[in-house]
Parts: structure tokens; C-alpha cells; sequence
């Protein structure tokens, strides 16, 4: 399953966070794959409304505390020696 999924038409972008069981929490390969996406919609002349949803209940649940801790350099890392 992806975790974020586009459809394009009639110049609307939907971008869908899909991570329900997750409550559509972002992880750091999200966060690139959405920089990727919003890039080119900026470049994209079809393109003039975008619009951003969460799968299920939610919209988003905020970071995916597990993968953040697993991914991240740096702050990450002093947080898993501290806990």
C-alpha cells in the first residue's frame, strides 16, 4: 500500500496520506515524497487547486514517533540514549 497517494484531473490534485491504522502519521519518507509532489504541482501550469486529505478518521496524527527515532541523526539519537 502506498502511503500517499496522488490523483490528477480537471487541473485538481488530490494527495492522500494513507496510513489509517497509522491515524495517516508522517514519516520521514513522507515528508520527502510530499516536498517531491508540492515541487512539481508548483511547476505544473494544469495544475490549480491542490488538495490534501487523510485516509480513515484522520487527517494526521503528527510524526511517526517510531520512525522518527529510527531515521532521524542528531536529536534522535540523544533522545533514544535518554529514554
Amino acid at each position: 500500500m502506498d502511503e500517499i497517494v496522488t490523483e490528477q484531473a480537471a487541473g485538481i490534485l488530490r494527495i492522500q496520506l494513507n496510513r489509517p491504522t497509522k491515524r495517516n502519521a508522517m514519516t520521514s519518507a513522507m515528508y520527502v515524497a510530499l516536498a517531491d509532489i508540492f515541487n512539481a504541482a508548483s511547476k505544473d501550469e494544469s495544475t490549480r487547486v491542490v488538495l490534501w486529505h487523510g485516509a480513515g478518521d484522520s487527517f494526521c496524527a503528527g510524526n511517526d514517533i517510531d520512525d522518527f527515532l529510527k531515521t532521524l541523526p542528531g536529536r534522535a539519537n540523544r533522545l533514544r540514549l535518554a529514554s
